[in-house]
């Protein structure tokens, strides 16, 4: 009976060591993925900067799954689903992000866009505030702000607060060309002019600024200002097209005296007038930071 009881002790031994080694196996991948977790959300934060949304969100969805209750990654998330379209699930993440930390102000503030894309302005707003309330210093979340009262036809409260903004980062372009939309819709042309100056090339400034005279429905200088834009920039299809529909409207011909399209014409440089930036054309002039 003796002898039979090393062998069973052996193999008990054995198993022990084995599932030691299992567990052990499991415990170091496990530390190796917690150990990438901050740098595969500083990937996916970066993916989402680049506007590349399939792989954000594998990406996204991954951390998520591991860690439920990270706030940083469900403001992630909820920016991919904005911008792919599903503001109900976007909603459903930043909210939950904010029950999870409540002083999070980009949360906030990309809750608010959702609102504003939504047509939710008062919620937008009560979002927007917040987030500057937590990070006053952010002139990007002053920025958002700002548009949404604009939206609004807030101006001069607009005007005020993108000037803050831009006393904070004056040579933004996107905040100087936002303040230039929102002087010109008050009837400020001159200081719009000095705006839009500050927020672009010459061709794009004269081409923001006939816009912001053809939201006004004065078609006369807008036309003007087009046909000056086309001079400063001969390849730019978008100006090209805005003075076309301009001169259709008031029944005129073009400008005998514009410039020929080059034939090979590098791209133009003159963004498409509106308030927008871009991340987005469906999206307001915003600018999302990343957390």
């Amino acid at each position: 009976m003796m002898m039979n009881a090393a062998p069973v002790r052996t193999y008990k031994l054995l198993t022990v060591i084995a599932v030691a080694g299992m567990f052990g196996c499991a415990t170091q991948e496990g530390r190796l993925k917690t150990d990438t977790f901050v740098a595969r959300k500083k990937l996916t934060s970066e993916l989402v900067a680049r506007q590349e949304w399939e792989t954000a969100f594998a990406y996204a969805d991954d951390l998520h799954r591991e860690q439920p209750r990270d706030a940083e990654v469900l403001v992630l998330r909820g920016k991919i689903y904005r911008e792919k379209g599903l503001p109900t699930e976007a909603e459903n993440d930043l909210l939950s992000a904010i029950r999870l930390d409540e002083n999070f102000a980009e949360a906030h503030a990309a809750l608010a866009i959702v609102y504003d894309v939504g047509m939710r302005p008062h919620e937008a707003e009560k979002h927007h505030k917040e987030a500057v309330r937590l990070d006053p210093r952010n002139a990007m979340y002053l920025n958002n702000l700002g548009f949404s009262l604009y939206l609004r036809g807030k101006n001069q409260e607009a005007i005020k607060v993108y000037s803050e903004a831009a006393r904070m980062m004056p040579t933004n372009r996107r905040l100087r060309t936002n303040l230039g939309f929102a002087l010109a819709a008050t009837g400020d042309f001159r200081r719009a002019a000095h705006e839009f100056e500050m927020g672009g090339v010459p061709a794009e400034a004269k081409n923001n600024l006939g816009f912001a005279y053809e939201r006004k429905g004065d078609l006369k200088n807008a036309y003007e200002l087009y046909a000056e834009a086309v001079r400063l920039d001969p390849a730019s299809t978008k100006v090209r097209s805005n003075l076309a529909n301009a001169a259709k409207i008031l029944g005129r011909e073009l400008p005998e005296d514009l410039p020929p399209v080059p034939v090979t014409a590098p791209v133009s440089p003159v963004t498409p007038p509106s308030i927008v930036s871009p991340p987005s054309p469906k999206s307001p002039a915003k600018e999302d930071v990343k957390p």
